[in-house]
């Protein structure tokens, strides 16, 4: 029974998502840019985890999420622990401005994928978030969550890479694998993965300018 509520109280959550991924919608946003439902958010930290996937990729880009409208407010979902529903100002807060950006698809999906995405979507709210950056589904990581949104719409944002893809041998990686996987040896070198990096060089996206003052 709990679970049943649980689904149902999600699904009512994120029903405005059947306009994700389309640019629909937009409303007053808290971060200086004119934000639309599917925009992607990126933003970079080097706390925790930061400076190892900065360090792994290459790329100031640390976490992502999903932007889409909530009522009245434009919110975001993304896989932190647990994967939840945030605002907009607190996912932007908790990086640096100076690294933020936002992207948007250059062409909207079909009405049919919206749909499939939110239901999809609706359902990840609450899995655990996943630590070892593995491609199952029964938890979720930042960009892997963004990815697969997009790939129930009928669109791949980029091409999935691989463990052995990324620079492992830095101090600050290697420091993770063995706290996460008990030394470099146990990593699942030929594992898909996906970066928020990855997503952010995707040539099916644009960049959203910031909006000019005055």
């Amino acid at each position: 029974m709990f679970a049943i509520v649980k689904t149902r109280m999600v699904s009512r959550i994120l029903v405005p998502l059947w306009m994700l991924l389309g640019g629909l919608v937009s409303a007053k946003s808290p971060v200086p840019y004119d934000l639309q439902e599917g925009d992607i958010l990126f933003s970079s930290s080097a706390y925790g985890q930061g400076s190892a996937i900065i360090a792994a990729t290459g790329s100031p880009y640390t976490h992502c999420g999903v932007v889409f409208r909530q009522e009245d407010r434009l919110m975001v979902l993304e896989a932190v622990q647990p994967v939840k529903v945030s605002t907009v100002a607190d996912f932007y807060s908790r990086g640096k401005a100076e690294s933020f950006a936002v992207k948007r698809l250059k062409s909207p999906v079909t009405p049919a994928g919206y749909q499939k995405a939110r239901e999809w979507a609706a359902k990840q709210v609450g899995l655990n978030y996943d630590a070892r950056f593995l491609w199952g589904d029964d938890q979720m990581y930042c960009s892997e969550l963004v990815w697969k949104i997009f790939k129930q719409a009928g669109v791949e944002l980029c091409a999935l890479k691989k463990f052995k893809d990324y620079q492992l041998d830095r101090p600050e990686v290697r420091r993770i694998i063995n706290e996460r996987f008990g030394g470099m040896e146990n990593v699942p070198m030929n594992e898909k993965v996906v970066a928020p990096s990855d997503l952010a060089e995707s040539k099916l996206l644009v960049d959203v300018p910031k909006v000019k003052k005055g």
